[in-house]
């Protein structure tokens, strides 16, 4: 076991303190409007082991998110993250596979099956890749780009949900993604163009909220690592990481690899950065798979900066965007606190299991 006593104790103390931060706010998580505040609780609930829990998240998705099509919005032509549309202008359906594995985490498999047809429909069938964006108001999918973040969410489905073979195709859309890179050690580009082709045309600006500026579509190694959307590469990591925990197959193993240490090219402030919690995520499932060190040690100096940053709530400011909980929106403090429930109790499980 790579973890000390102490540090085990720390760590699930950290979980017990979200899981409570959760309880005692269930009032405020049952009246946040916005899908933002609701989408990671099922694989949070899931991972902590209450049932009950998950069950009122099944409830509360299914009754005023889940759409005919299979699509979880807040209206039938609106997708909701209000205070950041340009998630869903960049990677519509990264939700979507958030909520599908927390689904079938909890059993919930009738929703899993309505819920995998809307994904499956953004699958690129040349490329793999799962395209970016989707139009609530007429219902058709943009198929200009496909990035790693929908690809990946919709990947970690596809593998919950025992869905191979387009889960390889997805898998090889990104080792493709990874290929193509022109400067490997200084940006990565997150999407691709139906040609087969990277999309670069991104360095109109670099404001954080734009979607179509460089932040939401390309990580610089230049730029200073703390306002970096660094899960553009983390997601990809995780994905590839348990794509080959599933199929065994050495060339999602070295994609994880590439993936991963282009985040320690990263400035140095990418430490801490809590969009990084996605290296950290794949780095203790990378340690549990080879057993060295450099991933465990990567995904535990993660981990300790954001178990230092826990408010005393219980829950975490997204520093990317907001200086404290007071200025913070619910439905942000919701979305990070529910995420990093999840994946410390993975981290902790993947470096406990070697």
């Amino acid at each position: 076991m790579y973890l000390s006593k102490e540090q085990l104790e720390r760590y699930q103390g950290c979980i017990r303190k979200t899981v409570e931060w959760a309880h005692s706010r269930y009032d405020k998580i049952l009246a946040e409007p916005d899908l933002q505040g609701h989408y990671k609780a099922p694989a949070f609930w899931a991972a902590v082991g209450d049932a009950a829990m998950a069950g009122q998240c099944r409830q509360i998705l299914t009754q005023r998110f889940l759409r005919p099509d299979g699509d979880f919005r807040m209206a039938d032509d609106v997708k909701g993250f209000v205070q950041f549309s340009c998630t869903t202008r960049n990677q519509y359906i990264y939700p979507n596979g958030w909520v599908t594995v927390g689904m079938q985490k909890a059993g919930a498999y009738d929703v899993v099956l309505q819920a995998m047809k809307f994904i499956l429909s953004f699958q690129d069938p040349t490329h793999g890749g799962f395209y970016y964006a989707f139009d609530p108001k007429t219902k058709q999918i943009d198929k200009r780009l496909m990035d790693s973040s929908s690809t990946s969410s919709a990947g970690m489905a596809l593998l919950m949900t025992g869905r191979l073979a387009e889960a390889r195709r997805a898998g090889d859309f990104v080792l493709r993604l990874l290929a193509i890179q022109p400067e490997p050690d200084k940006h990565f580009f997150s999407c691709m163009q139906p040609d087969g082709t990277l999309f670069t045309d991104v360095f109109s600006g670099e404001n954080q909220w734009a979607d179509d500026g460089r932040k939401q579509k390309c990580l610089s190694a230049d730029a200073d690592g703390l306002g970096e959307l660094t899960w553009l590469v983390g997601k990809p990591t995780k994905f590839l990481t348990r794509l080959y925990t599933a199929t065994g197959e050495a060339k999602y193993l070295e994609g994880a690899k590439k993936a991963f240490f282009f985040f320690h090219k990263l400035h140095k402030n990418a430490w801490i950065n809590y969009a990084s919690c996605k290296t950290m995520w794949a780095g203790a499932e990378l340690y549990r798979l080879t057993g060295e060190s450099v991933y465990a040690e990567t995904a535990t100096r993660l981990l300790d900066y954001y178990v230092k940053t826990q408010q005393p709530s219980g829950s975490w400011v997204h520093t990317l965007w907001y200086k404290s909980e007071e200025e913070q929106t619910f439905c942000w403090t919701a979305d990070i606190t529910f995420e990093y429930g999840a994946e410390f109790s993975d981290v902790v499980y993947d470096l406990c299991s070697r």
